[in-house]
């Protein structure tokens, strides 16, 4: 099976075109022994395919800007470390009444009109919103981003990375006979199992961005799983055993 192949079958529609596009660019930085960056920010399980299926023959890495960043921009052949096009701004609310959200932040950017491939994760702390933007919306940005849900905020481009907010998680132990993603989704967000397979069969749940409709699909240690209208989690290391023999399964939710 060729690489065009492998392309079609592991992603989705939706998908394809950015990862055929990514191909191009990875055969152009091959073929020339130049350094090509990709034009979005890119979800796990396309950055995780590139450098697992195609680093052995390019130098292929992703950056996100901060530790354990979910949204990445790609590079090939970035043997001078060639700084990304991107850039951070600080997205800041001037009311002390305001409690802005994840939510509020990156609907505001959206509602400009901008495609969320262009921008990165997005950490919020305290009113105060820090996000990579790919480096051709800064203009835009800084000139159209006045408010946040109402709110009037001051946007600034940022260059001293050393006073960024880490991701915050929650972190609970679960209790499951197995790996199985509907057991796991089920504890998680306290449904019966059927409702859970329910949900998965519908699309609801996704691991590393990928809808997995397999109700029997086993998950491994410190992948991502998406819940529509739950929220984000990771599954963690397992701690051990109860004394029902069940597995202690630590489970960190985005906050």
């Amino acid at each position: 099976m060729n690489i065009k192949d492998k392309i079609i079958n592991n992603f989705s529609d939706d998908e394809k075109n950015d990862v055929l596009n990514l191909y191009e660019k990875y055969i152009l930085s091959r073929d020339k022994g130049i350094c090509v960056f990709g034009k979005n920010f890119y979800t796990p399980n396309i950055w995780t395919w590139f450098e697992k299926n195609l680093g052995n023959d390019v130098k292929i890495n992703s950056y996100g800007l901060f530790e354990d960043s979910e949204r990445r921009m790609i590079s090939f052949n970035n043997i001078y470390e060639i700084p990304y096009p991107m850039k951070l701004i600080k997205i800041q609310s001037t009311s002390k009444f305001s409690n802005l959200t994840h939510r509020d932040f990156l609907g505001g950017i959206l509602s400009l009109g901008i495609e969320r491939s262009k921008i990165g994760d997005l950490q919020v702390d305290n009113n105060t919103c820090f996000v990579p933007i790919h480096e051709e919306i800064e203009n835009f940005i800084l000139y159209n981003l006045e408010k946040i849900s109402k709110v009037i905020c001051n946007i600034e481009i940022v260059d001293d990375f050393g006073t960024l907010p880490q991701t915050v998680f929650k972190e609970e132990i679960i209790l499951v006979s197995s790996l199985r993603i509907d057991g796991v989704v089920s504890k998680i967000i306290n449904i019966s199992r059927s409702k859970a397979q329910s949900m998965i069969e519908q699309g609801l749940v996704l691991v590393n961005y990928v809808k997995i409709k397999d109700k029997s699909y086993e998950l491994k240690g410190e992948e991502r799983i998406t819940i529509r209208g739950f929220g984000k989690f990771i599954l963690g290391n397992s701690i051990g055993n109860s004394k029902s023999g069940r597995n202690k399964i630590i489970i960190k939710k985005y906050t």
